[in-house]
């Protein structure tokens, strides 16, 4: 093969000439004179800002396999947790001649016919329209072809190893594919894909076209957490932790990019972690909730595309969090005004006894946003609650001590508001309107105890008064 300089091949391919495009293909491929990037140039892109040049670099470190073993392994102690964990699930790939890791991948075919192994040698020609023309006609024959290109893996001449390896990857991707479509068109379940995570997921979100859609973009996007989801692996965690990491990276970055965050991905990251039965349940809610109740995050959570599903995930987060006791489900639900979500975690907090003040105060607040006329009755026992859940201080307004803000204060507001009263007349001097949270949580208490005792006196005494 003649050997020019890379300006004149460029030149040469342009008009058609056989020997360069040959020329300029060697220097598009793995170990050619002028590869497009060097395997630790691409360990060090898994950890690239942006998914798509964290998602090309893993492929392209696939497709090296033994040959980016070393760097891989040396990856696997790097500080960055995205690099570590990519770079232990492509190890875990190389191994198998295309990485292919779910049933459906598998070979099925039986063992390379005559015709096909003439194939295979002639990606070694000398030709590079030869080269070409039995590359396309393997990648025609898909999964019918699969075992050749496997056998090919192994064959001493470089040229076919690569070539082979770029059509197997193309023939996997494309059974992948259809798996996914075949998967969407199979509205009601009458086969098993084998897809991870399906199951909890049609259980939470239902079997209609629109979530199978939704689910098939998840594996196409976190096949890799979702594997690990679904096998209950060690590396969950860190797998999970690193993708909310990238987020808060887009959010904090300041820049458009936490635009750009995919939908699939939080579906992904709500339907792991509304898990109640994973160990790390608990820290998975205090990782994720900043980023769900972040503003610069709602184009995220809530795009145009597939709003219900990602409502109905975000709902059963929410009820999870609401499990611990926590207040960030009921939080969620205010600011995605999600009502019966919202009101059922609400009633049963306040039934429960238990809750804290500070979560007691949300729960109130939350009866007072979604709750109608039937639901008076039962903030009323909270009046006797005395219990403080907020101090603040204001020199402007209380030069000594701190303001404070008890149950029972936040109790009187929202049910004046409720009953149609104005909690003004009631004393409530502080009080600022929020639309999330009806008002700002701090505004509830009074400036002196004498206040305080004069406004649950006057609404003792009013009500006595209906009574009769």
């Amino acid at each position: 093969m003649h050997r020019y300089p890379v300006p004149v091949v460029i030149w040469l391919a342009a008009l058609g000439c056989p020997a360069a495009a040959a020329a300029q293909d060697a220097t598009d491929r793995p170990g050619g004179p002028g590869p497009a990037a060097a395997p630790r140039e691409l360990v060090q892109r898994l950890g690239d800002a942006s998914y798509a040049v964290r998602d090309e670099a893993a492929k392209e470190l696939t497709r090296l396999g033994p040959a980016a073993r070393d760097v891989l392994t040396e990856a696997l102690s790097d500080p960055d947790p995205e690099i570590r964990s990519r770079a232990r699930w492509i190890l875990s790939r190389v191994p198998e001649a295309v990485g292919a890791e779910d049933p459906g991948d598998r070979i099925t075919s039986p063992g390379p016919t005559a015709a096909q192994r003439e194939l295979v040698q002639r990606l070694g020609d000398p030709s590079f329209f030869i080269r070409e023309q039995a590359a396309e006609e393997l990648a025609r024959q898909g999964g019918a072809g699969k075992a050749a290109l496997i056998e090919a893996l192994r064959d001493p001449d470089f040229e076919i190893r690569w070539r082979a390896r770029r059509i197997l990857n193309r023939v996997v991707q494309a059974e992948f594919e259809g798996r996914l479509a075949a998967f969407v068109a199979d509205v009601g379940g009458r086969e098993e894909h084998g897809l991870p995570g399906w199951k909890r997921f049609r259980d939470l979100v239902g079997d209609r076209r629109e979530a199978r859609k939704m689910f098939a973009q998840m594996v196409r996007t976190e096949r890799e957490l979702l594997s690990a989801y679904e096998t209950q692996s060690p590396e969950t965690s860190e797998l999970f932790a690193a993708r909310v990491a990238w987020w808060q990276s887009c959010i904090a970055s300041g820049s458009s990019n936490a635009r750009a965050v995919p939908p699939q991905t939080v579906a992904t990251l709500l339907l792991i972690g509304s898990d109640q039965t994973r160990k790390d349940h608990s820290q998975s809610l205090s990782r994720l909730y900043p980023l769900l109740s972040n503003p610069a995050a709602v184009p995220s959570i809530a795009p145009a595309a597939h709003p219900s599903v990602l409502r109905t995930l975000l709902g059963k987060w929410a009820t999870s969090a609401a499990s611990s006791g926590s207040y960030y489900g009921m939080m969620l639900a205010l600011k995605y005004d999600l009502k019966e979500v919202g009101l059922q975690q609400a009633k049963e907090l306040i039934e429960r006894g238990t809750t804290s003040p500070s979560t007691l105060q949300y729960a109130i607040i939350t009866v007072g946003r979604f709750g109608g006329e039937k639901d008076v009755e039962r903030l009323k026992p909270l009046l006797k609650n005395k219990t403080v859940c907020h101090t603040w201080s204001n020199p402007a307004l209380k030069k000594n001590g701190t303001i404070q803000v008890q149950v029972r204060d936040a109790a009187l507001a929202v049910l004046l508001r409720m009953t149609g009263k104005d909690p003004g007349k009631f004393g409530f001097k502080l009080l600022q309107e929020n639309p999330e949270t009806l008002y700002y949580v701090y505004t509830f208490g009074f400036i002196d105890d004498k206040e305080r005792e004069a406004a649950h006196a006057k609404w003792a005494a009013e009500s006595k008064a209906d009574e009769s």
